[in-house]
């Protein structure tokens, strides 16, 4: 009697293979426990992020030691905390926090309410139940505080939720413009498309695409010429300023005397891919402070917020998108493909339904991929102050702040370097994640 093995699914395979990889298993561990927390930052933070106390101040004060030993009978107790005061170094003329056990033993309590300290779920809930706290005049700083006294734990969380989902939405605005921009570049490579109509060719939809087209190249002779008078009124006259006028005079005869007498047809994979080649040729972080640049700095943090997103997916897409057009250049030569065509099917959809699936397996790793990198870019922006604004906190911002107190940071209040460490763990989680996922998707690497 002969057993007949069940059948696996492609995800099932792809599942098993990924448990065989001990690394990407702890690393998706570790994204799980960082974005639970992160989505519910208003529990797991004992204060708000931007709650202090003006008197007594708590500037810098030190991370908060926990007792769980009764200095009293000598035996294990609930865990309890002191209240501080604080007092100036002599020397270095530094705050200096000392436990004040007159004041009473204040015990931690679990799931306490702070109806002084609101907060609200995904902008919808609101509540004031929080995991942990402490009574007053006591106060449990995890991991110290920052120059004004906030708490740097409640900081980290509600900074974790700014970091991780700008990493994630980067990625999908990336993920979406290099599936799309490669996709047409490889599916229309060697299929050129006419960008401006001749004067005999205006005829129904060519009413509105002739002055269109010609409005643009004539712009773009206008603007040449724009460019060449500006440099000469700030110049003065002399041989390279006659040299510049003359070549955008002839750039623009030559735009004015081709537009009206033939079509200009220009391939899409070459006008996707040069512009794949000029993102590449600009340093990454030179172009995003230049881009960034281009906006006020004062707009409200939330606009700046997705206008980070946007900058991150928009210099992000170049390589996905060579990676894509190199794959459904051969796929558009497959047999179901060429089948489709026969029956029919529109470009759009042998395009959306049978050539970009093909890619889904690279997608997917490198979408795992490059959602460090964006973690790290925009913890870049934010330590350069281009970033995240208050009231909003990141990481990087939180680094920003750290920065400042210059190499006392790194002696004297070493618990502000700790978003570091959460950048470091979660960028190594994500590469974790992704090579697991390459193991698990590609048959020539699963074991």
């Amino acid at each position: 009697m002969t057993v007949q093995a069940s059948s696996q699914s492609q995800f099932q395979i792809a599942l098993r293979q990924f448990r065989k990889h001990p690394l990407a298993v702890w690393g998706l561990r570790i994204l799980f426990v960082l974005y639970t927390v992160a989505a519910f930052a208003g529990f797991f933070s004992p204060y708000d992020p931007n709650y202090y106390e003006l008197y007594p101040p708590k500037g810098y004060h030190p991370p908060t030691r926990i007792h769980f030993v009764d200095p009293e009978t000598g035996g294990l107790s609930r865990p309890f905390v002191y209240a501080t005061r604080r007092t100036l170094d002599p020397v270095s003329l530094q705050p200096k926090y000392e436990e004040d056990p007159s004041q009473g033993k204040f015990y931690i309590r679990f799931f306490v309410r702070t109806p002084d300290q609101p907060y609200t779920l995904f902008r919808v809930f609101r509540s004031d139940l929080r995991l942990f706290g402490v009574d007053p005049p006591a106060r449990i700083f995890l991991m110290g505080t920052d120059n004004f006294g906030r708490d740097l734990f409640s900081r980290l969380i509600y900074g974790a939720q700014v970091s991780l989902t700008i990493g994630i939405l980067s990625a999908l605005v990336s993920f979406v413009l290099g599936m799309v921009l490669g996709g047409i570049a490889g599916y229309y490579s060697g299929r050129p498309f006419t960008l401006s109509l001749p004067l005999r060719a205006w005829r129904g939809l060519g009413l509105l695409l002739g002055p269109l087209s010609w409005a643009l190249w004539g712009g773009l002779g206008l603007g040449a010429l724009y460019l060449a008078w500006s440099y000469y009124r700030l110049t003065g006259l002399g041989f390279f300023q006659v040299l510049a006028f003359l070549a955008a005079a002839w750039v623009g005869v030559r735009l004015v005397l081709t537009l009206p007498f033939r079509p200009i047809r220009i391939d899409a994979d070459d006008l996707v891919m040069r512009a794949v080649e000029i993102i590449a040729a600009i340093p990454t972080l030179f172009l995003l402070i230049s881009l960034r640049a281009v906006f006020p700095t004062n707009v409200d943090p939330l606009t700046t917020f997705y206008l980070v997103v946007g900058l991150l997916g928009f210099i992000g897409w170049g390589g996905l998108a060579r990676v894509v057009r190199g794959i459904v250049l051969s796929v558009r030569e497959m047999d179901y493909v060429q089948a489709a065509r026969a029956m029919g099917a529109s470009d759009a959809r042998i395009l959306f339904r049978h050539v970009l699936p093909a890619t889904a397996s690279y997608v997917i790793v490198s979408l795992s991929l490059t959602i460090p990198g964006f973690i790290l870019a925009e913890s870049g922006l934010s330590f350069l102050g281009l970033g995240v604004t208050e009231p909003y906190t990141s990481w990087g911002l939180l680094l920003q702040g750290a920065q400042q107190g210059g190499f006392a940071s790194f002696v004297d209040r070493p618990w502000v370097l700790w978003p570091g460490f959460f950048i470091f763990v979660s960028i190594m989680a994500w590469n974790f994640v992704g090579d697991g996922l390459r193991d698990a998707l590609d048959p020539r690497r699963r074991r």
